[in-house]
């Protein structure tokens, strides 16, 4: 049986004749948090409707805890919890009444944990959920997909109307949730440094690509980027493959370059530099670089 707790095989999706998901192949082994990044409209989303079998793939398979997402059963999808983007609930119920219709559908409900939740958040019980505040509305929808104790949490966007201070709780609470019993985290942000502080696997969407498929510290040893300076003029060719970017003033050179190795410091070297300095990134950082317009593939995926 695979470890593997989320698996994409060649997926392919179109809307009106439009290629939004190019060939993706993507697996999260059990007890990962993996953070799924990309820009507004790359297929984020469209990746985790497919996954969840909300809308059909034009192409390709996917599989949650080794069912396939067409065919999901009540069983399997009970053993899932799921926040969607914009923390959609209906508007007119109470905060008492959704609380007892989710606890009613839900094949396993954690009380407990659930109780330790509104507790948290200060939810207010007899208020409709269209009285609540943005903020309000992502940390019940937060704490009901927490509270059917969740085998595999996906994510997407969760901390979207989200204050810093509540933004730290939920970080706090996924850590605390990813470190019992093995669960998994699929977890996609637009918030990068909240991505950085819990996710251990990283993958970037690039018109519709999967470029970027590694654990989080293998991304940063592998990505690097340099402050070089020349007697004079930067080189406009360094025959250096796989620059990620570059920019030149006069005899400065920023240099962002994947796989750095000693076979590529070993051709800088060959300019003379008079310095070469590395400059520290932030996943944040790595995510700009990567998704530059003109940015080819640039991290190579490896297995897990």
């Amino acid at each position: 049986m695979s470890g593997n707790v989320i698996e994409v095989q060649d997926l392919v999706k179109y809307y009106d004749g439009r290629c939004v998901l190019d060939g993706i192949d993507l697996n999260v082994p059990r007890g990962c948090i993996y953070g799924l990044l990309g820009r507004n409209g790359c297929g984020k989303t469209t990746t985790i409707r497919i996954l969840l079998g909300l809308e059909p793939p034009t192409r390709g398979g996917t599989t949650l805890l080794g069912q396939d997402s067409t065919s999901l059963s009540s069983k399997t999808r009970g053993r899932i919890g799921y926040v969607a983007e914009g923390h959609n609930l209906i508007q007119n119920y109470k905060v008492r009444r959704i609380i007892g219709l989710c606890k009613g559908l839900a094949l396993h409900w954690n009380g407990e944990f659930f109780g330790r939740l509104i507790e948290t958040f200060r939810l207010p019980m007899d208020r409709r959920v269209k009285e609540l505040s943005a903020g309000m509305r992502a940390e019940l929808n937060l704490a009901l997909a927490m509270a059917v104790d969740p085998e595999l949490l996906i994510l997407d966007d969760p901390t979207l109307g989200l204050d810093t201070v509540a933004r730290r709780q939920f970080l706090e609470l996924a850590i605390d949730l990813i470190q019992q019993e093995n669960r998994t985290i699929l977890f996609s942000s637009h918030i990068l440094s909240d991505v950085e502080r819990i996710a251990d696997r990283i993958g970037i969407i690039v018109a519709g690509r999967l470029v970027v498929d590694c654990e989080l510290q293998e991304l940063k040893d592998r990505v690097k980027k340099f402050q070089v300076l020349f007697v004079g003029e930067a080189p406009q060719d360094m025959y250096i493959t796989e620059i990620v970017n570059r920019r030149i003033q006069g005899r400065e050179m920023v240099l962002t370059v994947a796989n750095w190795n000693a076979q590529k410091r070993a051709i800088l070297e060959t300019f003379k530099p008079v310095s070469c300095t590395e400059l520290p990134m932030s996943l944040e950082d790595i995510f700009i670089e990567c998704t530059r317009p003109s940015t080819a593939p640039v991290v190579q995926k490896r297995e897990v």
